[in-house]
């Protein structure tokens, strides 16, 4: 999903925040540094890094259980490591890329 697709909903009364002075110092930074016109520019795009991280760890999420299916599909299959082999199997591996 990308940042287009996100169904942003907006809140239609003023809200008021109350920051730590770091964060008060961080945005105010921000500001100075010409990327950003103000203290809402600054909130925006953070909003927008925090929705894109949170899709970026559903989407890795998604994948890590799709491949913890497949493992333990392929284990039920018997197409696994017996445990008493695996120390000997990462040891080859290991070998093989410094190789």
């Amino acid at each position: 999903m990308s940042l287009s697709e996100i169904p942003w909903t907006r809140y239609t009364l003023p809200m008021t925040l109350t920051l730590d002075p770091q964060a008060e110092q961080f945005i105010q930074q921000e500001i100075d540094g010409g990327l950003y016109a103000n203290p809402a520019e600054v909130i925006q795009s953070a909003l927008e890094l925090l929705k894109a991280d949170q899709i970026w760890a559903a989407e890795e999420k998604a994948d890590l259980d799709r491949r913890l299916t497949e493992s333990m599909a392929q284990i039920d299959r018997g197409e696994g490591i017996p445990g008493d082999r695996v120390r000997d199997v990462l040891a080859q591996l290991r070998a093989a890329r410094k190789g």
